[in-house]
This record gives C-alpha cells, structure tokens and sequence, in this order.
C-alpha cells in the first residue's frame, strides 16, 4: 500500500518537472523561430498523442525524461547535398541554438525560485523551539531545562524554528550560551527565565561526509510543538531566491565531491529513493510535496548542464567550442560522444536504482525469504 502511496506523487513531481524542462526548449524554439517536429513527456512508446499544427505532442510510457525534437536538429535529417533551411535548428543562429539548449535549465531554476517563494508566502509547519526531550550524557539533561520550555533566544539571536536554534549555537562566540525560554507555571501563565549552558564539542559529518566540529546540547523538539513558518511576498521571495541559490551551490559541492572521492555515490537517490521520498512527502502534507519538487527541479538543471554528452551540458559545450573557434564540431564527433553518453547514463542509471533497493534494504528481505 504504501508503494501504491508513493506512485501518485511521484508521477505528479516527475511530470511536472519534465514538462516545465521541456517547455523551456519548445518556447526558446518558437522564439527564436525553428520548428519543432515533435514534444514529448517521457520516452518508449507512445501513449497519448495529438497532432498540432507542426508539432506532434505525446506523452510516453517510461517517465523518466522527455525530449523536443527541433526540425533540422542534424545533418543525417538533410536530402544529401541540401543546406539547413530557414526554421531549422542547424540553421539557426549560434545564440539562438545556445538559448535553446539553455531554456530547459532556465525554466527549472525558474520553477524552484517560484516553488520556494510560494511556500514561504502560504506557509509550512515546521518543528518550533519547544523542548520534548533529553539525551543522556549531554548538558542539557542537567542544566535544569524541562520538557515544554520554548527557547526564545540563544546568546541573543532570537529563535523561532529548531533550525533556527541550531543555527543561533553554531553561530555563538565560544563558551557557554545564554538561552532566554519561556516556561508554564503553576498558575498557568508563563515566566521567561535566563539559563546559561556549555554545549558539548564532538566531531560529526556534514551533509557531504567531511568530518566537522558541533556544539550540542542533547535536546529534541517537541512533536506536538510546531511553528508555522510564513512570510510576506517580499521576504517570500527574497527567501525562496537565497534557497534556490543555497541548493544550487549545494548541489554542485555534492558532486565536486564525489568527483574527488570524498563523498559516496551510494549518497545520491535513483528513481526509486525519489518515489520513496515523494511518498514520505506527501504524508507530510503539501507544502512538502512543494519543497521536494523544488529540490530536485534544481538537481535536474545542475545535473543537465554537466559537460556530458546527452545532457544539454554536453550540447552546451559544443557550442561553446563551436563560437571559440568559429567553427562546428563535426556532427558525426557529437553522435559518437552522445551515444557513448547515453550508454553511461544507462550505466549510472541501474547502478542508482540498485543503490536505491539496497538503501531500502529490499534485497536483505528478499534473502530473509529464501529457504537456504
């Protein structure tokens, strides 16, 4: 049942994110005057399909992707001997062929910004800064804090979200922290009392596996305990803008350092660590849903314009070589490079969807299974 959960959402976030891609390409095409042959959502056979006035629309049976096909897009298209025409991508301008392999990527950054924006401005629970417990072996579970005290400031920075707590003690000169909490009394009013407390120094891993120095102080949020994190449109949009820009640098971090082998692969998600997390976002209510479209909008546009041939990063770079020396790669050179590049995908493809099943421990239960 809960895969069946997962479904839903996922096709929602993948339909979404692969047409707003593909969308980018087909209105660079139409601005820039070449004809599109065909616009489709996702790859394999056909399952829907109409025909517009020159363009064929359809959606297909494997949802992992979509392509425009622009009118003229290579020479093997061409009656031999025959020069690209007028409102054919070979024939167009370099610029414009530049801003059409760019759009997909433009409309996803877009996408996020919008999507980000939005939820600042409608809203989010969010876990707030009321404690529901203590870790042994931490100062907190002897400071005299109790269960239900919201921490109102940390050495001065006032808090609002546990992020926003987390954030306020890393940020703390060295020494102890000056919490000023709010606590119930017996008559059912609330005090605001002063508690200064050292955390305790540990090393722990970052988001990217490196090895970093943390304050802590053994507290959990209360699960009952939530804050409702909205904006104005100005800051709204202000926050969705630095999220889309934070994420983006995030992204390029993460696989700078998977290049340089400090960060594993097994740490990316394939398609089916992307259902499981779409299925645990909607559990969680819409505006996550929001949030986990806008973060892998951003992962496709980082991931699309990396120099790999069958990625618009690869088509990118030809082009860009194409305007250093004014002149085109040979287009045969670009077919060979891109059918190398489509195999590595397919490559990089099944070795994600294992990690995925193996992430989920799918494969120890299916051995729990077998009789020997």
């Amino acid at each position: 049942m809960s895969f069946l959960m997962s479904v839903g959402p996922t096709l929602l976030i993948l339909g979404v994110l692969i047409t707003i891609h593909e969308l980018g390409h087909f209105i660079a095409c139409r601005l820039t005057k070449v004809r599109v042959e065909k616009f489709s959502i996702g790859f394999g056979p056909e399952v829907l399909h109409w025909q517009g006035a020159e363009t064929r629309y359809a959606v297909s049976l494997f949802p992992l992707g979509g392509y425009v096909k622009p009118a003229g897009e290579s020479y093997s298209e061409l009656p031999e001997g025959q020069e690209p025409q007028a409102g054919e991508y070979l024939a167009a301008p370099l610029g414009a062929r530049i801003f059409i392999v760019c759009a997909g990527v433009i409309m996803n950054y877009f996408l996020a910004f919008v999507l980000f924006a939005a939820i600042f401005m409608i809203g989010r629970p969010v876990p707030g800064t009321t404690l529901g417990g203590f870790v042994e072996g931490y100062p907190a579970a002897s400071s005299g804090l109790l269960k239900g005290d919201r921490i109102l400031a940390v050495s001065g920075l006032p808090v609002l979200t546990w992020t926003d707590m987390t954030h306020a003690i890393e940020k703390a000169p060295p020494g102890p922290l000056d919490l000023e909490l709010e606590r119930r009394n017996l008559a059912g009013g609330k005090d605001r009392l002063t508690l200064q407390l050292m955390p305790k120094e540990e090393d722990a891993q970052d988001l990217f596996g490196r090895s970093v120095r943390v304050r802590r102080l053994g507290v959990s949020p209360h699960p009952e305990a939530v804050f409702f994190e909205k904006y104005g449109a100005g800051e709204a949009i202000v926050r969705g803008a630095e999220t889309t820009v934070s994420l983006t640098v995030m992204t390029h971090k993460a696989i700078f350092y998977m290049i340089q082998g400090k960060m594993s692969l097994k740490a990316v998600s394939g398609p089916v660590g992307i259902m499981s997390l779409a299925g645990d976002a909607a559990k969680m209510g819409p505006a996550y849903v929001l949030q986990l479209m806008a973060t892998l909008s951003i992962s496709l546009a980082v991931i699309n314009l990396l120099p790999i041939p069958a990625l618009d990063g690869g088509h990118l770079f030809f082009l860009l070589i194409e305007a250093v020396r004014r002149k085109r790669v040979s287009l045969i050179f670009q077919e060979r490079l891109t059918q190398a590049g489509f195999a590595a995908l397919l490559v990089l493809m099944v070795f994600l969807i294992f990690n995925d099943l193996n992430n989920l421990d799918v494969f120890a239960r299916l051995r729990s299974l077998l009789p020997f």
